[in-house]
């Protein structure tokens, strides 16, 4: 009887220690949808954000679409001279407000060839979360999604 007791303490002290751990990040969007995303980015968003999605600082070449804008661009992951790291702006904010703000960006240069829509808005949210190293799950990424951004990136992604 004294050992089961001692099982049953320890198997205890085990379960809180356990509890006591944080949480790994839950995914808030599809692998179809970050899928999704990546096309639409490379099909326009590139141009501008690069393919490593740190934006550009106004120096090296600057493309003529972007001299309007002094050759600065803020980055989607990382970071450049001009601007603050991604994760260090917009982790402590949601991925609704995320993806807001694409919605409101994107909504001046669409994709060649798709439709601006929720959809897209969100399949390119779920693209910069993933780069970000936020992981995908069962459950697609809404616009009502509304989970803090440094609750599931990993620190430094890309910074």
């Amino acid at each position: 009887m004294r050992k089961l007791g001692m099982v049953v303490a320890l198997a205890c002290c085990g379960l809180l220690v356990s509890t006591g751990q944080p949480a790994a990040p839950q995914g808030v969007y599809t692998d179809a949808q970050a899928a999704a995303g990546r096309a639409a980015y490379e099909s326009s968003c590139i141009r501008c954000h690069t393919a490593t999605l740190v934006g550009r600082d106004g120096t090296g070449e600057i493309p003529d679409f972007v001299k309007e804008y002094g050759g600065r661009i803020p980055p989607l992951a990382g970071a450049n001279a001009a601007y603050e790291p991604f994760l260090t702006k917009w982790g402590p904010q949601t991925t609704s407000a995320l993806y807001d703000r694409i919605k409101v960006a994107v909504g001046g240069f669409p994709p060649p060839g798709l439709r601006r829509d929720d959809e897209l808005f969100l399949n390119l949210t779920a693209y910069v979360l993933q780069v970000n190293g936020a992981p995908s799950g069962t459950q697609p990424l809404t616009k009502t999604t509304n989970v803090e951004i440094r609750s599931i990136t990993k620190p430094n992604a890309k910074d």
